[in-house]
């Protein structure tokens, strides 16, 4: 068991078990898992690849365990909630669903449709929210005193919901494909294009009114308190109807919501394994101690058969890898993330033992196994990291598999550094539990082009659309590359939109978002970078050019071996580091590429 369980973040986890790593790489990494499911790690032997994987699966498992989703002997259930305005003010708040779905899986019931709003057709899509309010003054003061001192701060709840089960009910009526209810236009709907739906939408949940009773432990201070549960309904950027709820503000329309079905799988049988079984479980939360595992590549692999076996034909059996069973138990738990981690993946060719993967991971399509007729699922609760060493003995990945991952490099720490432990031992600045929780907006991967136009359009820098912004910069980039023939597509434009709008989340989402070059710079140099490779006649003029952009003067045609590199002579400064290092090295060996 690892030390520090209650350590406020995985940052400062990290340094109280002697592990010291740059907070923005981190940041990166944990960025990374919530916009793609296959990470590489490389840089030099030794430099904390495999051991940053291990420790982020442990925390993750650990401390989810310790402080969330299992009953303790009182039957309470031990939540994180934020001590913010609301909190004490109005003696509650609103939960995530992260939080409130280890209490009740109310996540689960939410449905995407086409909807009309007195005729007027739009995309909406339900979530179901939870507000918590407990009744005691004393804990009401007590989370006045956590505000006043972080109004951002986090405490322990516990919450007991004994009466869970008479909340609960099965004779909820199914959707036919239509739901009529009546809303009134308001602000909220045609600014914030949001609606709280009216309460007539509890005949198709299966609980009743929305409202159930409960206890609260906060501090040793005990409470009654109680849950409301609301579905929100929010509809993508509709000029006509938008113009039509602010012509018609206060007044009734109808909504008529195109809904087979909302999704209640295991609803029920989540909370019910809870309540009878108070310790783990492989059958309610898998197997604790094995969401990760650690898998060595060989240099012998052809196949993908090191990792999902292969069926025996002569013991009529299938041969099953630790690989294998870690994706199964990831099948049955879908709440928690598991870590599959391919260390030294480069001692072999990759794409002979892994392209079923690379395919899967695109399409979403299972991989088959040899020798039974069967398919595996990669669950999208599986995260794979593959580690690479840089050294002469290992085979270089081709630009096809980098261009399927997000590419972080570590860079070895100087003895002083290490020695001395002189780095910043502050904590992350963003939402912390958010960037923690590879789950939460696990969807945003899904996110087409038109999805993240309505978000990226939505945030200003300096008085314009940070959506034209990044398309100039990434157009920019993508010219250069077409002269030697490192061009990216769609793949890569819409993985860095996504990472761009996790970041914007992780940062709060500011209106006018004046960081926004800091991740910009990232995914240049973990979904850009990467694709280069060749001599100094394929690449010269091409890193150069690179390199240009990357600073705050375009225009000065500076050599990158020469060029005295800051924080304030450049836009995208780690990249820029990065090039310049590039192109040292192109000049002495006449050869390059950005795993060397």
């Amino acid at each position: 068991m690892v030390e520090n369980l209650n350590e406020d973040s995985f940052y400062k986890y990290l340094i109280a078990n002697g592990y010291y790593f740059d907070k923005k790489l981190i940041e990166n990494y944990l960025l990374s898992l919530k916009v793609k499911p296959f990470e590489i790690l490389t840089g030099n032997s030794g430099t904390g690849k495999t051991k940053l994987s291990q420790l982020f699966a442990k925390y993750v498992c650990e401390y989810s365990n310790s402080n969330n989703g299992h009953l303790d002997d009182d039957g309470f259930f031990t939540l994180k909630v934020k001590t913010n305005y609301s909190s004490w003010e109005n003696k509650g708040w609103t939960l995530g669903k992260e939080e409130i779905s280890k209490v009740i899986p109310i996540n689960e019931c939410g449905a995407k449709f086409d909807m009309n709003v007195d005729s007027i057709p739009a995309k909406g899509d339900i979530k179901v929210l939870a507000q918590l309010y407990y009744d005691s003054d004393e804990i009401r003061d007590y989370f006045k005193d956590l505000y006043d001192q972080n109004p951002n701060g986090w405490a322990d709840l516990k919450i007991s919901c004994d009466d869970l089960k008479n909340f609960i009910q099965n004779d909820y009526i199914e959707p036919s494909g239509k739901i009529l209810l009546k809303q009134n236009s308001n602000k909220s709907a045609y600014e914030k294009r949001q609606w709280f739906v009216n309460k007539n939408i509890f005949e198709y949940y299966p609980f009743d009114s929305g409202y159930f009773d409960c206890n609260v432990i906060v501090n040793g201070i005990k409470s009654t308190a109680r849950i409301r549960c609301v579905p929100k309904l929010t509809f993508k950027k509709n000029d006509p109807l938008q113009k039509y709820l602010r012509e018609n503000d206060g007044k009734e329309v109808n909504l008529e919501l195109n809904i087979d079905k909302f999704n209640f799988d295991s609803f029920i049988s989540k909370w019910e394994c809870s309540k009878s079984q108070k310790t783990e479980s492989l059958d309610c939360y898998g197997n604790d101690d094995s969401k990760y595992q650690i898998v060595p590549v060989g240099a012998n692999w052809t196949d993908n058969t090191n990792i999902v076996g292969y069926y025996n034909v002569i013991t009529e059996e299938y041969q099953s890898t630790p690989a294998y069973e870690l994706i199964k138990k990831a099948q049955k738990d879908p709440k928690n993330p598991y870590f599959l981690i391919l260390d030294e993946m480069n001692l072999s060719h990759v794409e002979r033992y892994f392209a079923d993967f690379l395919s899967a991971i695109e399409s979403g399509e299972e991989i088959p196994l040899y020798g039974n007729n069967e398919t595996l699922e990669l669950p999208k609760n599986l995260f794979i990291i593959g580690t690479v060493n840089v050294d002469e003995t290992t085979y270089m990945f081709s630009p096809k598999v980098l261009d399927r991952a997000n590419t972080i490099e570590f860079n070895t720490l100087t003895a002083w550094e290490y020695m001395s432990s002189d780095l910043d031992e502050g904590d992350f600045e963003g939402d912390i539990n958010y960037l923690q929780s590879p789950l939460i907006d696990s969807d945003i991967s899904n996110l087409n082009i038109e999805d993240l136009k309505e978000i990226l359009s939505e945030i200003s820098y300096n008085d314009n659309s940070l959506w034209d912004i990044l398309a100039i910069e990434l157009t920019a980039f993508q010219e250069i590359l077409k002269d030697s023939s490192f061009d990216f597509g769609f793949r890569v434009i819409n993985e860095i939109l996504r990472f761009m709008v996790v970041a914007w989340k992780y940062e709060n989402e500011p209106d006018d978002w004046d960081n926004w070059q800091r991740y910009f710079d990232a995914q240049i140099k973990q979904k850009i970078l990467p694709k280069l490779h060749g001599s100094e006649k394929a690449i010269g003029n091409v890193l150069t050019n690179l390199f240009n952009s990357c600073l705050e003067d375009r225009n000065n045609n500076e050599n990158p071996k020469n060029f005295t590199i800051t924080e304030d002579n450049c836009r995208y400064y780690t990249s820029a580091l990065k090039l310049q290092n590039m192109s040292k090295v192109l000049s002495e060996q006449r050869y390059v590429s950005f795993i060397n």
